[in-house]
Parts: structure tokens; C-alpha cells; sequence
């Protein structure tokens, strides 16, 4: 389920959290090496929760286009990124059991996204063969510099429950034409790295109506479109002490 937080802005829904001042903590790589590198997220989230009585009982859509990072699915091998479009969906049925899948998408182009933020849409098959290679890294817990956090920002991640190998979705995203903007900035140090970064992240409330497989229907008018930039400029990568995980 898509947890939704209480700042100082207002309810923020989970894609906003990339800027909260809270979340700015040690600096990792995120995929980063040595002097300046730049990132643009497009993102859109959805949580249906739909009537009872039905075989769901919630189910959650997180869709990202920009640079993905994962850590592998066993053991402690090298973390990785991709470049391309992600989408996540958890469903959590009536009857107590759950489902998870992450799926890097071959077609990029069916996520479509206003620069304005005023819509979004996607309307996809995902196959077995686009299973994502890893497990998804949320961008505040380590897959981008400056915002490492005990608050995850991200797609809803790998559940307690059986993993899909494919699933269906339409959505589309309509937004209610209040734009927020927002930006930060700062520097993340430890033992002798050193890093700067500023971003900007803008949303909208966009409510949200579509299919997930045979759940039809749906709306969540809670949805959120977003878009993220980021610029970081560091001194080199961080040691092992200062970065386990190998971000």
C-alpha cells in the first residue's frame, strides 16, 4: 500500500518525499561517479482501494521514466542502473494473500506524461521477459545522492507474496490544474568525499481511473504526477564504511 505523509506543505503522496529536507542525509553514488551527473524522473502513482466484497482489497501502480537503480534479487553483488521505464504493482487480495511485480518496459513511449503535469496515461501488456533484473532501489534509499533516508521514495516495491511475471494496465492520470513547485539544495559529506546537489521536483493531485488485470473500474482521487531534476557534482565515490550497500 502507498503510504501518504503529513509536511509542512500539505499531504504529500510518496513520489514527493525527493525533496522533503528530511530525507536529505548521507550521499551515495546512486549510479554516479566522479564529478557531475544529472537526473530527470517523470512519475506517476496510484492506489486503488475498491469496494468490498470484491477479490481485491487494494491495489498499488507506480510507473518512473528516468534512471533506475537495483541491487541484485540474491546474495551482495554490485548494485546496477538502467535507463528506461519502470512499473510496479502490488495487489493485495480479500482473502489475505499478495502479489508483487516490477517490469522494466521494452516500449517507453506508453507511459505518456504532460510537460505540464496536466495528464498522464499509460495503457500496457508487460511480459514475462521485462521482469525487472533486480530489486528496485527507492530513490531516497540510496539511488540518489543527497537523499538517502529512512523514508523510502519509490515504486511500492517487492511485497510479502507470490511475484507476477506479467500483468495489464490502463490508467490515466487527470490533473486538478494546481501545480506545486518546489527545489533543494545542499552537500552531503563523509570521511573524505564530498558531494553537492540541487534538484527541483514539481506535482500535481491528479485523480486517477483505469484496469489492473481484472480490477476495473478503479479510481483513487489521491494520484499524483510528478517530475524530478536533479544535478549532483562530487569528488569521487564513497568508501565502503561510508556506503555498505555499494550505492
Amino acid at each position: 500500500m502507498i503510504k501518504r505523509v503529513l509536511t509542512v506543505g500539505g499531504v504529500f503522496g510518496l513520489i514527493s518525499i525527493a525533496l522533503a529536507a528530511t530525507a536529505i542525509a548521507g550521499g551515495g553514488g546512486g549510479g554516479c561517479g566522479p564529478g557531475k551527473c544529472t537526473f530527470s524522473d517523470w512519475t506517476a502513482t496510484a492506489n486503488f482501494t475498491p469496494a468490498a466484497g470484491g477479490e481485491y482489497s487494494n491495489v498499488s501502480v507506480y510507473v518512473d521514466r528516468g534512471k533506475q537503480t537495483f541491487r541484485p534479487k540474491k546474495g551482495t553483488g554490485t548494485p546496477f542502473t538502467q535507463e528506461g521505464t519502470i512499473l510496479q504493482v502490488n495487489e493485495s487480495k480479500a482473502d489475505g494473500t499478495f502479489a508483487f511485480g516490477c517490469w522494466m518496459l521494452k516500449d517507453s513511449s506508453k507511459f505518456v506524461v504532460a510537460s505540464d503535469l496536466s495528464s498522464a496515461s499509460i495503457t500496457y501488456s508487460a511480459t514475462a521477459d521485462e521482469v525487472c533484473g533486480g530489486i528496485p532501489v527507492g530513490k531516497a534509499a540510496g539511488a540518489r545522492p543527497g537523499l538517502q533516508s529512512v523514508i523510502a521514495m519509490g515504486g511500492p516495491g517487492p511485497g510479502p507474496g507470490t511475484q507476477l511475471t506479467t500483468v495489464s494496465v490502463s490508467v490515466t492520470w487527470t490533473g486538478n490544474g494546481a501545480l506545486w513547485q518546489n527545489s533543494n539544495s545542499g552537500s552531503s559529506r563523509c570521511e573524505s568525499y564530498h558531494a553537492t546537489f540541487k534538484g527541483t521536483f514539481d506535482y500535481e493531485y491528479a485523480p486517477a481511473t483505469g484496469t489492473v488485470d481484472d480490477l476495473t473500474g478503479t479510481s483513487d482521487p489521491y494520484s499524483q504526477i510528478g517530475h524530478n531534476t536533479q544535478v549532483n557534482t562530487s569528488n569521487g565515490i564513497p568508501s565502503g564504511a561510508c556506503n555498505p550497500p555499494g550505492f
